[in-house]
């Protein structure tokens, strides 16, 4: 949060933002050395040693310490062999929170903000090769209704945070889908292409009548109604991938799909959960603000600042307070974050997930 006030030219004076940025990411650094030694926490971005290590170096490429921005690049670079395994971890190894998902939205981020870009396309493949390997295995031994499939904790999730639509988007976001000059894809096996392809094309299948999408298998294959309209589990964080899925292959089904997917977050977004961005308010404002980006509908600013503005009226108070009021994902800080996206739409993506 303090970074993005950094970034953010109106308030950076008013707010002392680069001395709380970097007073918090060093009490957070000295946390992280506790961990550095365990596997999973290298490749744990959202919620591990890598995403500490990304966040440091961009507020050391800020603040002009360029020893201190090399020290960090090499501890977050350590998560590329740590994530190479198929099964590195024992719960999942590829969601978004703690999985290889999640490391691979740390390196696109980090060649987006920093220059020159700290990770090459031949980094970023072998990982996107474990991601497909792990989603086929798991696929062949399950008889998976999805040619890629994943599980977190042994259930099937679907959503952006736990599941495949968070999962196929960090791929869809891959050097393998840059596009020559005549709009030919780099260096993609077409079998791989397939998989991927496919998978994507399973999940759309899957939107209710309603817009929405189900948590994960289980949920897909009852008759029960798909409650959840968070960016977590549902519409607001499947959103990113329709549009990924639009942008690369071009195809209306992807934008039909999300604009019936915001059209659900506008019926039923105002949640009770809290004001932040991952299972609250300012997450569907996100989606608007994505999604205004992409079509340059006034309609989709409009309900984004109607999102804003749920959070100073009354039903504020009848929230929820998040288990972690403070933080990026459940509470106040992304809330911020999405309030400082407000000032510049034009330029507005929910943190570490800019699919333009």
């Amino acid at each position: 949060m303090f970074l993005r006030l950094c970034q953010a030219n109106e308030l950076v004076q008013e707010t002392a933002a680069k001395d709380n940025a970097l007073y918090y990411i060093n009490r957070a650094k000295s946390n992280a050395k506790h961990y550095s030694k365990h596997k999973d926490e290298r490749c744990a971005f959202l919620c591990g040693n890598a995403g500490i290590y990304a966040v440091s170096a961009a507020i050391s490429d800020l603040t002009k310490h360029s020893d201190q921005l090399l020290q960090d690049l090499k501890e977050f670079a350590t998560g590329f062999e740590a994530c190479k395994p198929v099964n590195f971890g024992k719960h999942g190894s590829d969601e978004m929170l703690v999985g290889r998902a999640g490391f691979l939205s740390g390196v696109y981020w980090l060649n987006q903000v920093l220059n020159p870009e700290p990770f090459d396309n031949d980094q970023i493949i072998e990982i996107c090769k474990s991601v497909v390997e792990s989603g086929k295995q798991y696929y062949i031994a399950k008889r998976s209704p999805l040619p890629l499939m994943y599980q977190y904790h042994g259930t099937e999730y679907l959503g952006a945070a736990h599941g495949l639509c968070g999962i196929l988007q960090m791929l869809l976001e891959s050097p393998w889908f840059t596009k020559r000059s005549d709009g030919s894809l780099v260096d993609i096996s077409k079998e791989y292409l397939t998989d991927i392809k496919h998978s994507v094309d399973a999940f759309v299948a899957l939107q209710d009548t309603e817009g929405n999408f189900p948590c994960d298998l289980q949920d897909a294959r009852s008759d029960q109604p798909n409650i959840l309209v968070h960016w977590c589990h549902g519409a607001p964080g499947a959103i990113y991938l329709l549009i990924k899925a639009y942008l690369v292959f071009q195809e209306e089904k992807y934008l039909y799909a999300s604009e019936r997917a915001a059209d659900l977050v506008w019926r039923k977004g105002i949640l009770k959960k809290g004001p932040g961005i991952c299972h609250g308010v300012a997450g569907s404002g996100y989606a608007f603000l994505v999604m205004f980006r992409l079509t340059q509908d006034i309609k989709y600013l409009y309900r984004a600042h109607r999102m804003m503005e749920v959070l100073t009226t009354p039903f504020a108070k009848k929230m929820r307070q998040p288990d972690c009021p403070f933080s990026l994902y459940e509470g106040l800080a992304g809330t911020v974050c999405f309030l400082i996206d407000l000032m510049n739409p034009e330029l507005a993506a929910f943190p570490f997930m800019n699919v333009f």
